[in-house]
């Protein structure tokens, strides 16, 4: 045995007998290292990013966008970023910025009940010019039956519902002038937030021949009592003016100033980097998003100034010393949500194969102690598990374990209190790190990475269930200065790890990301025994715990062989792979045994051999193969139905999607992304059927977005 596999071996030996060191350390950090990022990375300064972010409305080409993007790479720079640069992009809609807004009731008494002077919320984005005065007129939830009920021709209506259905559906369908809305933001119960102003839009382009009109956002105390007012005849004091004033009518005026250009507007985002001196082509990219509604502090204000602190940390200890400098370069990405990436890999898919990973901040500052707020720590789809996954877990579980507390350690086991290892910001709280790991979700940057026609490892952090998204009340008041620094750090640490490894390392990265995936494939055993259980034993059912199995085995080897971007051309990590993969195959054989044994145990006989359907022999003569370049593949995949793919999980069809590669067949595909469904549960992802994923895989040939060998 070489040195480096003797090396790798004990490395390994050590990961399996150091549960009880993990709240005190990980393998990835010596604690000189923990400490000289705990030490650095400020909680507060980043805040004090959030606090300038937050002034501005900062939807997708607005003025308020750009201005937020000046202010970043103004920052960058001075934080020591190399390269600051917006990279400009086309936006496939108008740009759009609303200048003033204000919603008057003039009758039964005058009181001004919405100006974006106060929160650019009270607009919807979209809105066109106007200087109106109307009667309002309820329409309920402003579905179509409930407008034809009613004579809206030349008022102004006031709905619970969505704005834009009120739209379609009273002004370009009925003659309406404009839509008052108080429906509140991210489905959430008006009746527990009936003082928040949901966020919203509508179509910035009317239909040919129908005039734009406006669309304002009220709370749902203040649009209920709008309601009231039009449904009582008698007097009252309404919205406590001081004044007695007859119900059953009101006049509103609505006066809107917006500027809209041509299309294709414009967009981009802000890049800035950390030159490493060595691997050009293993770079690491960081993400946070520029564009949202003003305040946003949470979403994503949160991951924008924490990228601001971890490039100001980066060259703070690079410049003393204190830290080399990266081996690979760290490219800082402040973006306009999920679009900047794709139109970024679409224009230079040659970019592409230089990113070996995207580590990605979303609602990383939930004040914990307001709501049900857990911060959600994101792996990668099964079609992307990978070494980055081990990494995550590592340094994000010494994250919970040290600041949480523990009775063992602290009241017998005489560890400091409240926590072992704090991480505490200046002006923030002393709560607990209410974090947990969970499997995939996407909706935010790192959804790109993962795409299976981009294939990058990707990892994330959003903060769930939040209260605060999408409305007046995502601002500062929601921010906790600790949260940010413990989110940051682990990104941080995570970054740095990537950034300064080298062949050495290849190891340990091999060691964690096999012992990591024996716990996964513990999960698959008790999903699969779950399976054979719950379903009589039927042959269905033995089949699908042989395919979780089987594809959880799979999946191991594909993460295994990911860490070899760490071996370079070294013989040994080749050796190192082949030893870990035989030691999984053997795993796999072991846990087919396991499966037969507690079939037999619960059924008393053996369970039958698997059969495939006509069915399936169908769908497992069907290979399909991504259409290139990325930009035409992307845009024939929009192409899809929505209705292509029955009943499938919306992450589920971006896992379809994902294991396309040329060799997979229909059914080695739908056996994954099955295999990945059960394995999380129907309550997380759905029931994944072969009609399903056959149907899904047809229209994508059918658009053009693959082709079939």
């Amino acid at each position: 045995m070489t040195q480096w596999l003797r090396f790798a071996s004990l490395a390994f030996a050590l990961i399996l007998t150091s549960h009880g060191l993990w709240a005190q350390s990980t393998p990835f950090l010596t604690d000189d290292e923990i400490r000289m990022l705990s030490n650095e990375i400020s909680g507060d300064r980043a805040f004090e990013h959030i606090r300038v972010l937050s002034r501005w409305h900062r939807d997708s080409g607005t003025d308020g966008y750009f201005k937020a993007a000046e202010y970043v790479m103004q920052a960058a720079r001075e934080a020591g970023l190399e390269d600051v640069r917006f990279i400009e992009q086309p936006l496939s809609g108008p740009n759009y910025t609303a200048h003033s807004a204000e919603l008057w009731m003039i009758e039964p008494v005058e009181v001004k009940l919405a100006d974006i002077g106060d929160h650019a919320t009270y607009l919807a984005d979209g809105s066109h010019d106007a200087d109106v005065t109307a009667e309002l007129i309820w329409i309920g939830g402003a579905s179509s039956a409930e407008v034809n009920d009613r004579e809206v021709r030349g008022k102004i209506v006031l709905t619970s519902g969505s704005p834009t259905a009120a739209v379609l559906n009273a002004v370009h369908s009925r003659g309406a002038l404009g839509v008052v809305s108080y429906q509140s933001s991210e489905s959430k119960n008006p009746m527990d937030y009936p003082d928040q102003i949901g966020w919203n839009r509508i179509p910035v382009r009317p239909p040919e021949g129908k005039p734009g009109t406006f669309a304002f956002m009220l709370s749902p105390r203040k649009g209920d009592a709008l309601r009231k007012i039009l449904e009582t005849s008698g007097m009252q004091d309404f919205l406590a003016t001081g004044k007695e004033t007859k119900g059953g009518r009101i006049v509103v005026r609505a006066l809107v100033d917006t500027e809209i250009g041509t299309t294709p507007g414009r967009t981009g985002f802000v890049e800035g980097w950390i030159r490493g001196s060595k691997h050009k082509d293993q770079q690491i990219v960081l993400t946070a998003h520029l564009q949202e509604e003003q305040g946003s502090a949470n979403d994503d204000g949160s991951g924008c100034g924490n990228l601001l602190e971890l490039a100001r940390v980066f060259n703070k200890l690079i410049r003393e010393g204190k830290m080399t400098r990266p081996l690979r370069d760290l490219r800082f990405w402040w973006v306009d949500e999920i679009y900047s990436e794709y139109r970024y890999f679409s224009d230079y898919p040659e970019e592409i194969g230089k990113i070996i990973a995207n580590l990605h901040q979303d609602m990383t500052g939930a004040n914990q102690a307001l709501g049900s707020r857990v911060q959600h720590l994101i792996f990668a789809p099964h079609s992307r598990t990978s070494y980055l996954d081990a990494l995550f877990e590592s340094i994000g579980t010494y994250v919970i374990l040290t600041n949480n507390g523990f009775l063992a350690a602290s009241r017998q086991g005489g560890l400091p209190r409240p926590f072992t290892r704090p991480i505490f910001s200046a002006r923030g709280s002393r709560q607990g790190y209410n974090a947990r790991f969970v499997p995939h979700f996407g909706s935010s940057d790192h959804m790109v990475f993962v795409d299976g026609g981009i294939g990058i490892p990707a990892v994330a952090m959003i903060n769930w269930d939040d209260d605060f998204i999408h409305s007046s009340d995502d601002d500062l008041h929601q921010i906790d200065q600790t949260q940010l620094q413990r989110n940051n750090f682990i990104i941080g640490a995570m970054a740095y790890r990537l950034a300064v490894a080298m062949e050495q390392d290849a190891p340990l990265f091999f060691s964690e990301t096999f012992a990591q995936g024996t716990s996964r494939l513990s999960n698959d055993l008790k999903a699969a025994a779950a399976l054979i259980r719950s379903s009589g034993g039927s042959p269905e059912s033995w089949k699908d715990a042989l395919m979780v199995v089987e594809q959880g085995v799979e999946r191991e080897q594909r993460a295994m062989r990911s860490a070899k971007v760490f071996g370079g051309m070294n013989g040994s990590a080749d050796r190192m792979i082949a030893e870990f993969s035989k030691r999984l195959e053997q795993k796999g054989a072991d846990l087919r045994e396991d499966l037969r044994i507690v079939y037999n145990s619960i059924f008393g006989k053996e369970p039958g051999s698997p059969k495939l359907t006509p069915a399936e022999v169908s769908a497992s003569r069907k290979k399909p193969t991504n259409v290139m370049p990325l930009g035409i593949y992307l845009a024939k995949r929009r192409g899809i139905s929505s209705k292509a793919g029955g009943s499938l999980h919306g992450l589920m069809r971006g896992e379809v999607f994902a294991f396309v590669d040329g060799q997979r067949s229909y059914y080695d595909i739908y056996k994954a992304v099955r295999a990945e469904a059960l394995a999380a549960g129907s309550w997380y992802y759905g029931t994944v059927t072969l009609d399903d994923v056959v149907s899904l895989l047809d229209a994508g040939v059918s658009t053009g977005a693959w082709t079939l060998k």
